[in-house]
């Protein structure tokens, strides 16, 4: 589609797709204009049938013509009606994929800038819907309700008026042939009113879809040097210092995310080919923008950027690894073929090998979105594996080691990228972001960053000669050929092959992941969905919304049903009295009456749609949300360990989404049809009583008819529902690690990819439709066959010729009264299996609070924990729910229950006691269950029920003397100040004092206080709103997230201090009070001086509680009262750091050594 020549057109896109799409525009036109030929005989064919009944003695062979003439009309409408629609739904289908298409390729070519991508996504998506309305906000329901009143309001009120004013008298064939032309008038403008929203959201749509492909694309700034050369640059190679060794060379370079404002100032720098260059600064100085400027994703740049080859493609770790949802085998691959000898190099290299032994399935092990099953330095070994495999000699790694312990750590980068690694043997080029200053003596090449500028540049030993960043840091030159870990490497492990499964012990029981066993929800989700015929979801359903809006509802569609259709036999009174010589009633009464009864049908129709648009929703959805986001809150660790979050996002999003739209919609149209086509039945009664004998073969055809359909409608719907979330998945994962696929020059295969995507979706949403059109064929060869037999009838038995008219006058729009039933019931049944879903949601995830005897019964004081004491008694945990004995414990990790593999323990056996006020590290390798033991404090992680029963009778977990499984856990939660790794922010858009005081309860002068103890109060108010600025993606750096986290904590300290303690002073520093912090690698992402920093916050402001820290940084804990070592769920080393340190043999040692290395 060549969109460009009418770029900036309001109405471009529009234009464009007349232009790619005229033939299957102009396809409609025939059958359409067969259509209204046919339609336009009805009321012709009507006229003449009630004149030839007004006859006494009428010619038979004219009676047989109308018959003859009934087949034609019905049968062409059946057949002209499917032929437009089959031809409407291909240019619909052909839209649909054009667009989606068109956006997903503008979307990979967008640059990167401030949100712009967040921003547009949403709405895109959106755009994708076309017959969706999102969220029924009040003015947006009552639009819908009045749009359909008014659209029924020509078909209602133009025949009252018409035969109120007519001035020729009126008899049966003059009003009722009038009134089929009335309806053939109406019903366009009634479907132009009920079109105008949708035409409005379709227009808009298409506005918005415009706009989005409209961005400016990204524009590479890098430049090769032969091209460079041939344009004419103003500095020739020469002068940029383009050697042969150089691979990049930038001069008098800015680059930035806003026009108005660089992040990185005059940089001047050359990057050696084949080297390793690492780019270190403190946080906030621009490493990770220099790195996006390599890949040339900047969107805003001055100066020069030369390369002397531009890589096909870059090997580019995100500083938050980008994951696909999908295997460990298929993330490191991504669309790369398959290589045996590279994949076991890149596994080797990265250390992978032995956590994939402990994987029930290897490397076919699932990792779920956004490698939910895997830990922090997993899911980056995983991210630099894939960069590895890719084939390219060119990689940027992003503080890759932030999640790392210190040995995994060293192991990793001795194997990749040290002088024997397999970088250095590939001779490739490495560009490596980092905080882990103790590599920088490996380096060939070093970039301090400071901010936003080169602070200084250099080899190592000239750097740490010189006054500057990089002598402060105090990093020792390590001897030549010095191999500090080679001992420490696990032993070789067999080669894992395709299929290949494993079993051992665990470094981290959070990765297990067993996909050969399907998720419970997943399963009884499923399931859920396709029982949509179960009586106890309907149910549900009219409970949602009230037994009496239930009845409600019901007696306004009867009465609907009954105003609509009566009105048909009053005209055939009426019609009687104009032909009496002496009439009991003046026209006027009939005429009177008349209206009474078409505005009567207005009104249950407005009552019908307030019912169910503004009543239903507000009360049912309401109550339908809530109970799904309390069993979400409820859930245990476990649901969201072995749950896709694409599962929770598809329960409140697109089944919320039915039920707030579609259900309402559907019951609407349901109820409607329903008892349109009964009052349709018993009008077109009244022509023959004979007609009745076919009802029941009417009915029985039909249910044989929808028995069919519905069978199949019904799968074909929830195959569409199933197919499109693939494709919205894989649009908003394009999204997020575009910089990564870019980079990969994985975009082209990207794009193949959601083609096919697009494709699979459109196969189930194209049948659907086209099987919905086989229904109408078959309902208009139904009403056909009626109005063959009802013309039959008539002729054959001179029936009441002011009757006859008013059942061929049903019989008009009787086809589209059957059909919508059966149409309006399958989207019921669909939109009603939202529900099913909920409520198997509601019944399948059994929520972490316990309330058996004894159980989360305390709720302890407003200043508990005030001590902090916490006591650990022979505990013993594992992660995932399993059917186990009282007796278990770690001797059985690995036996079977109920023919599955055990999980191994994330805890074993442990025993220890934190004194209130101790600071106590937790350490150990990667996967050791350092996070485990802080999920245990949280109830994130119960114990074991026989570590319930141990030999001393006492509780297995103790805070401040009260046992921890009887503690709410909402409470306990809320009392104890956690920072997590990965810290937590509210969605885009929301402000800083938001995310830093979530509850609203600090004053700005506290969060001013805590902004500034963690250096962030300066770039508060570098925003043009301060505090009340919104935070979006990008925002801040990883290293700035933390330290706001960090913030968050003191903040919510300040806050407890200030609302237990009636002593308290606004900035007074003279209080005692203690508690409980806990601490889980905050320090991953900063800079040593940022890090030091963050400890003397840390030790200052919480200087009186307990606290529990696990960490990597090891310098970090060199002032702790204990350290806890731990290996594989097990406590193996507990002291005094300064003590450990020194101690021979120690594993503490161990990893102080490994890290100093």
């Amino acid at each position: 589609m060549d969109y460009t020549k009418l770029k900036g057109d309001k109405f471009g896109l529009l234009k464009v797709l007349v232009r790619t799409l005229w033939v299957q525009l102009l396809l409609p036109i025939p059958p359409r204009a067969a259509l209204i030929a046919f339609y336009s005989c009805q009321p012709l064919f009507i006229e003449s049938l009630v004149t030839y009944l007004s006859h006494s003695d009428p010619d038979p062979n004219v009676g047989y013509g109308l018959i003859g003439a009934a087949i034609i009309i019905y049968s062409g409408i059946g057949i002209s009606y499917a032929l437009y629609w089959y031809c409407h739904h291909r240019l619909r289908t052909m839209v649909r994929s054009i667009l989606v298409t068109e956006t997903f390729k503008a979307a990979t070519r967008v640059r990167l800038g401030a949100g712009i991508l967040i921003n547009f996504t949403a709405t895109v998506i959106a755009s994708m819907k076309w017959h969706k309305i999102s969220g029924l906000a009040g003015p947006v329901a009552a639009i819908m309700i009045f749009a359909a009143v008014f659209a029924f309001m020509p078909q209602l009120i133009s025949p009252p008026l018409t035969f109120a004013f007519a001035q020729n008298p009126l008899n049966a064939s003059t009003m009722f042939s009038s009134l089929s032309f009335l309806t053939l008038l109406t019903q366009p403008l009634s479907q132009l009113f009920q079109s105008i929203p949708e035409l409005v959201s379709g227009l808009a749509c298409l506005g918005r879809i415009q706009a989005f492909l409209e961005l400016e694309p990204r524009r590479d700034y890098r430049q090769p040097q032969v091209e460079a050369q041939s344009c004419g640059m103003e500095k020739s190679s020469k002068q940029l210092n383009l050697k042969s060794t150089d691979c990049i060379v930038i001069r008098d370079a800015n680059f930035g995310w806003k026009a108005d404002k660089f992040v990185l100032n005059n940089i001047n720098t050359q990057i050696p080919a084949a080297s390793l260059t690492m780019v270190i600064g403190p946080v906030s100085s621009g490493k990770s923008t220099f790195c996006k400027a390599l890949l040339g994703e900047i969107p805003f740049s001055q100066g020069s950027f030369v390369m002397s080859t531009p890589p096909r493609h870059v090997g580019f770790c995100e500083q938050t690894a980008f994951l696909w949802n999908g295997t460990i085998r298929e993330n490191i691959i991504g669309f790369t073929p398959f290589d045996r000898e590279r994949y076991d190099q890149v596994i080797e290299a990265t250390s992978l090998r032995f956590d994939l032994a402990t994987l029930l399935q290897g490397d076919q092990t699932n990792i779920g979105s956004d490698g939910v099953a895997l830990s922090g330095g997993q899911k980056q070994r995983l991210s630099l594996a894939r960069a590895l495999y890719l084939p390219s000699d060119f990689l940027i790694p992003d503080d890759v080691f932030s999640g790392l312990d210190a040995d995994t750590e060293e192991q990793v980068f001795r194997q990749v990228f040290g002088p024997d690694g397999l970088l250095r043997r590939r001779g490739s080029t490495v560009v490596l972001c980092t905080h882990s200053v103790r590599h920088l003596p490996t380096a060939d090449y070093i970039i301090a960053l400071e901010n936003g500028s080169i602070a200084e540049q250099g080899t190592f030993v000239h750097l740490s000669t010189r006054a500057g960043y990089v002598q402060r840091l105090e990093v020792g030159l390590k001897p030549e050929g010095e191999d500090t870990n080679a001992d420490d490497e696990p032993g070789p492990c067999p080669k894992l092959f395709e299929g290949q499964t494993r079993t051992g012990k665990k470094l981290d029981p959070a990765i297990t992941v067993n996909s050969t066993q399907s998720s419970t929800l997943n399963a009884s989700a499923e399931a859920g969905a396709r029982q949509v015929g179960d009586a106890t979801v309907y149910k549900v359903y009219i409970k949602s919304m009230g037994w009496f809006v239930a009845a409600c509802s019901l007696f306004f569609a009867a009465l609907w049903g009954l105003f609509t259709n009566y009105p048909t036999i009053w005209l055939t009174y009426w019609s009687d009295a104009t032909e009496s010589i002496h009439p009991a009633h003046p026209n006027s009464y009939y005429a009177g009456i008349y209206a009474l009864l078409q505005i009567c049908a207005i009104i249950a129709l407005l009552l019908l749609g307030i019912t169910l648009f503004i009543v239903y929703v507000k009360k049912a959805g309401a109550n339908l949300h809530q109970q799904a986001l309390s069993t979400l809150i409820c859930a245990p660790l476990s649901f969201f360990t072995n749950t896709d979050t694409g599962v929770v996002t598809n329960l409140f999003s697109q089944d919320l989404n039915l039920i707030d739209t579609e259900l309402p919609e559907a019951t609407l149209n349901t109820l409607f049809c329903i008892f349109q086509s009964i009052g349709q039945a018993a009008v077109m009664l009244t022509s023959s009583v004979y007609l009745a004998i076919s009802y029941p073969i009417l009915g029985g055809l039909l249910y044989f008819v929808q028995k069919y359909y519905l069978r199949t409608s019904r799968q074909l719907r929830l195959l569409n529902l199933e197919a499109k979330s693939p494709l919205y998945t894989h649009f908003l994962h394009t999204l997020k690690g575009i910089v990564t696929l870019r980079a990969f020059g994985f975009i082209p295969n990207d794009i193949h990819k959601n083609i096919r995507l697009v494709d699979s979706s459109q196969r189930a949403a194209y049948l659907l439709l086209m099987i919905q059109e086989w229904l109408n064929l078959v309902l208009n060869l139904v009403v056909m066959v009626i109005a063959a037999v009802l013309t039959t009838l008539a002729v054959r038995l001179h029936s009441n010729w002011a009757f006859a008219g008013a059942s061929l006058y049903s019989l008009m729009t009787f086809g589209e009264s059957l059909s919508g039933i059966v149409i309006s019931y399958t989207r019921l049944e669909t939109s009603i299996g939202a529900i099913a879903r909920l409520k198997t949601f509601n019944e399948a995830v059994t929520p972490e609070d316990r309330d058996g005897p004894g159980e989360e019964d305390i709720v302890p004081d407003t200043n508990w924990p005030d001590r902090g004491l916490v006591k650990l008694c022979n505990v013993s945990a594992r992660y995932i729910s399993t059917t186990v004995s009282n007796t278990d414990s770690e001797s059985d990790s690995n036996s079977v229950v109920h023919g599955a593999a055990k999980p191994p323990l994330a805890l074993k056996n442990i025993t220890l006691t934190i004194h209130p006020g101790e600071k106590v590290a937790i350490c150990g390798r990667t996967g050791s269950g350092k996070s485990s033991f802080l999920a245990l404090l949280l109830k994130l992680l119960d114990p074991l029920p026989s570590t319930s029963n141990n030999h001393n009778h006492e509780p297995p977990v103790l805070i401040d003397n009260i046992p921890l499984h009887r503690i709410h856990r909402a409470t306990l939660r809320q009392r104890l100040i956690a920072v997590p790794q990965d810290p937590v922010f509210l969605p885009d858009g929301t402000s800083f004092r938001a995310n830093l005081d979530p509850t609203n309860t600090a004053t700005p002068e506290e969060c001013q206080r805590v902004l500034e103890a963690v250096q962030l109060w300066g770039f508060i108010q570098e925003q043009a709103e301060g505090l009340h600025a919104p935070i979006r993606a990008g925002t801040l750096s990883a290293g700035q997230r933390q330290l706001f986290s960090l913030g968050r904590a003191m903040l919510r300290a300040i806050i407890r201090l200030r609302s237990t303690s009636s002593s308290y002073k606004e900035g007074s520093d003279s209080h005692d009070q203690g508690g409980i912090l806990l601490l889980d690698e905050v320090s991953s992402s900063v800079d040593r001086e940022t890090e030091r920093v963050m400890q003397e916050i840390i030790l200052a402001e919480f200087r009186h509680y307990t606290i529990i820290a696990v960490s990597h940084r090891l310098e970090m804990i060199v002032d702790f009262d204990r350290v806890v070592v731990m290996d594989r769920g097990e406590v193996v080393e507990v002291g005094n750091p300064a003590a450990l340190k020194e101690r021979a043999g120690s594993r503490f040692g161990q990893l102080v050594a490994a890290a100093a290395a």
